[in-house]
């Protein structure tokens, strides 16, 4: 049966009629001839790269978005009130995406959907509608917010193709020219990548930012108290104050927390002068960075913080879910054997430095500040590693 693995909601301003879905690290390509699919505008195959519009089916200013990644077809569809609004071919070349009104910032939520330079169905759901007076006469009524449920399942290794339509600039030609997907495709074994698996204890939702109704455009963080941190009616929606200050180490402190004694490598430049709002979207960033490390790490492997031109990926670039091949100093034959231990060779012998530099294939869990936070690759994710070495020599 299918198994929902992990899930998140978001909210995405609505203008123009639309609000955007997209691949975070950014590698899609827009639509060149749009066509709806239902309430999604993709090619006119239905195939989406990396990114894609939806339509709103009631006006609303803004979307509340509920994204769900599956490890294969859910047999049953949601309940009522939710309705189909149509369904695409969603290649994903990083397998992390976030939703997004057009013109606007992103609130910094995320879903994992699973292994990148993959192929999933993407099948969209409209729910209920809230309505309010409108500010301009009281006596008359708009819907502000339309719900909406993104459902995401994998279909196909999309990876041989993606490299074979890879341009010289390094992006990948539109994806009716280089993926078919045929009657007797067989989807990807869940167990084979650990981004198709579920934690055994997932994680609460990070990091849910809300836009205040007076200004569309300026967003707010608002995290889920403890239990005893605030009054009942406060629970679950606790707003973090938006006054702006300037040069206050003890605010970095503040907003940031526990986060300091986790962050890869050094904070930002001028981070102790950021006002408050730079400093929540910060500890956003990394909170939900840290769950997808997690997410992408369901075993609990051992791992390692190296400078991120340590490592080199066949796709793309150096961002979390990709693999790649690292080099690393150690101190003696044995360094880091848990982690450099997929297609470990001894490179070179520092003898006077009494150093050996080592080389394994790596899966990457986070990115910050030029770092990255790695474990050792599974069979699946090295293979594809393997494949373009011996492919480009």
């Amino acid at each position: 049966m299918a198994e929902l693995i992990r899930s998140v909601y978001d909210e995405a301003p609505i203008s123009y009629g639309r609000f955007g879905l997209y691949d975070v690290p950014g590698y899609g390509r827009d639509v060149v001839q749009e066509t709806e699919h239902g309430a999604l505008l993709a090619e006119p195959e239905g195939i989406s790269l990396g990114g894609l519009e939806l339509v709103s089916q009631a006006r609303a200013r803004l979307a509340g978005v509920q994204l769900e990644a599956w490890d294969a077809e859910p047999e049953d569809e949601p309940d009522e009130p939710w309705a189909e609004a149509g369904r695409v071919l969603y290649w994903s070349p990083g397998g992390i995406v976030a939703v997004s009104g057009m013109g606007y910032s992103p609130t910094g939520q995320k879903l994992l959907l699973g292994p990148p330079c993959f192929a999933y169905w993407l099948s969209a759901y409209t729910g209920s509608t809230r309505s309010a007076p409108t500010s301009w006469d009281p006596s008359e009524v708009e819907v502000v917010e339309e719900c909406w449920l993104l459902r995401f399942w994998p279909v196909a290794d999309v990876a041989g193709p993606a490299l074979r339509g890879e341009d010289g600039s390094g992006y990948v030609a539109r994806m009716r020219e280089i993926l078919s997907l045929g009657p007797g495709s067989v989807a990807p074994r869940t167990q084979a990548w650990p981004a198709l698996r579920p934690r055994p204890h997932p994680d609460t939702a990070t990091a849910v930012m809300r836009f205040n109704a007076p200004d569309p455009g300026r967003a707010m963080v608002r995290h889920d108290p403890k239990a005893d941190s605030a009054p009942e009616a406060e629970k679950g929606r606790m707003g973090v104050s938006s006054a702006e200050v300037d040069n206050d180490p003890q605010l970095v402190h503040e907003t940031l927390g526990d986060l300091l004694y986790d962050v890869l490598g050094n904070l930002p430049q001028n981070v102790w002068s950021w006002p408050r709002s730079m400093l929540e979207d910060y500890a956003t960033q990394l909170r939900v960075d840290r769950r997808i490390g997690r997410e992408l790490n369901p075993d609990g492997a051992p791992t390692l913080v190296l400078e991120a031109s340590r490592v080199r990926t066949p796709f793309f670039g150096i961002e979390p879910g990709f693999s790649g091949r690292a080099w690393v100093w150690g101190a003696d034959e044995n360094a880091y054997a848990d982690v450099l231990s997929v297609d470990r060779e001894v490179i070179a012998r520092d003898r006077i430095r009494q150093n050996t530099l080592f080389t394994g294939i790596v899966t990457i869990l986070r990115k910050e500040n030029d770092f990255v936070e790695v474990r050792a690759a599974t069979q699946a994710e090295a293979a594809r590693v393997i494949d373009v070495e011996r492919l480009r020599g």
